[in-house]
């Protein structure tokens, strides 16, 4: 035995060291639960310390479920980051009513996703009475293959298991995230969400003041032509049969419809420049049979009995041609979107207005017996407005040019 490991002090320090660690430990992973950045412990929130959660992008379907169970809201809200930073679940049209609303939403996700989500709430007790789902067009462009619908065995809900309290918990990383949090509490442009899923936003205002709406314009439809481009001009696969996106929308039709619920498929609000854009680059027409394609799926599913309902806001109007700043106004904030793909909280509450019954002339709901009327219509005015000059079409015509120059 070594003179250093017999040494009295020498295992004094190691102990010594070990408990240090140890409580080290401990104390930062009962601050994180005590913060509770993600939600997932339901601590008590409060003023000054944790109320506001910051915007993580980690777990964010563990601590969306999380809260979502804890609220078991009736109506919920599905879709990608444009229904997560668009459709308020506290809306007026929602408070008016006495609605208790929820927002499931996840950015860059689609149909299946919200189809998972659907079954874990299920599971839980929690399946909204109303479903308010945002179908995406460029989800479905390129017609990707079937493929298999999640099930609670294939994809469980997530939950607090031990990587998790590895990773946010007892770790760096959480102690990080407890910061962020402490800061959020008092920062004016923090990244939040709130307790009803709901993305704020609030960051983006100091991103506006800064560079102005102009370039967040400009550098959203520098990448929608990019990706857009990338994608094959079908909407089934090339194989034939249905795509992977119309098969979940599907599944989640006939799965809430079997529950007695009421399904609104919404098609979203688009900022006119997108719908020109479209237009130059051959995909106009193929949007319209898109929403053709959208209208005949639930309308298969009404003649069954399902309540169901298809909504069109991507039509141009008075709200869509909301003008775009111009180079170098850093002062303008506009009223109804951040940039052409994200929409406002200010039009997602006249979106949702609609929806619950009011008549504000936003949007159209999509019947058997007006669907094409309203389809070339719709395309007429896309095409009228591409055809008389302006500030937009002149910004429309630059962004083509200065693609098809570079590609």
């Amino acid at each position: 035995m070594s003179s250093r490991a017999a040494d009295p002090s020498w295992k004094s320090y190691l102990y010594w060291m070990l408990a240090t660690c140890l409580l080290a430990i401990s104390t930062t992973g009962l601050l994180n639960v005590l913060i509770d950045p993600l939600g997932v412990f339901g601590s008590p929130r409060i003023p000054g310390m944790n109320s506001v959660k910051p915007y993580l992008d980690h777990h964010r379907h563990l601590a969306r479920l999380a809260a979502a169970r804890r609220v078991c809201a009736p109506t919920g809200i599905f879709g990608n980051s444009r229904a997560e930073i668009g459709l308020n679940p506290l809306s007026p049209a929602f408070l008016e009513r006495g609605i208790n609303a929820f927002n499931h939403a996840i950015p860059g996700s689609n149909a299946n996703t919200a189809y998972r989500q659907l079954l874990w709430l299920e599971a839980g007790g929690c399946l909204p009475k109303q479903i308010v789902l945002g179908v995406e067009f460029f989800d479905f462009l390129g017609g990707a293959p079937a493929g298999t619908l999640p099930t609670l065995q294939t994809t469980p809900p997530p939950t607090l298991d031990g990587r998790f309290l590895a990773e946010s918990v007892f770790s760096i990383t959480g102690l990080r995230d407890s910061l962020t949090t402490l800061i959020a509490q008092h920062a004016g442009f923090a990244a939040t969400i709130t307790d009803r899923g709901f993305n704020p936003l609030r960051n983006y205002l100091q991103e506006v003041s800064r560079n102005g709406h102009h370039v967040l314009f400009r550098q959203r439809a520098e990448e929608n032509l990019r990706n857009w481009s990338s994608r094959s001009k079908r909407l089934h696969p090339i194989e034939g049969g249905v795509s992977d996106d119309e098969m979940a929308v599907d599944a989640i039709i006939t799965r809430s419809a079997a529950a007695g619920s009421r399904i609104v498929l919404v098609i979203y609000p688009y900022h006119a420049q997108i719908r020109l854009l479209l237009e130059h680059m051959g995909l106009g027409e193929l949007f319209s049979e898109w929403k053709r394609q959208v209208f005949r799926l639930a309308e298969r599913h009404a003649a069954a009995g399902a309540n169901v309902e298809v909504w069109d806001f991507s039509g141009i109007g008075n709200e869509t041609q909301e003008g775009i700043p111009a180079p170098g106004d850093r002062s303008t904030h506009l009223a109804y979107f951040w940039e052409a793909g994200h929409f406002k909280k200010e039009l997602g509450d006249r979106l949702l207005a609609r929806l619950m019954g009011k008549e504000n002339g936003f949007g159209t709901k999509l019947e058997q017996q007006t669907l094409e009327a309203w389809l070339s219509q719709d395309r007429a005015a896309v095409r009228s407005l591409l055809m008389t000059p302006s500030p937009l079409t002149a910004d429309v015509e630059q962004l083509i040019a200065r693609f098809t120059t570079a590609h």
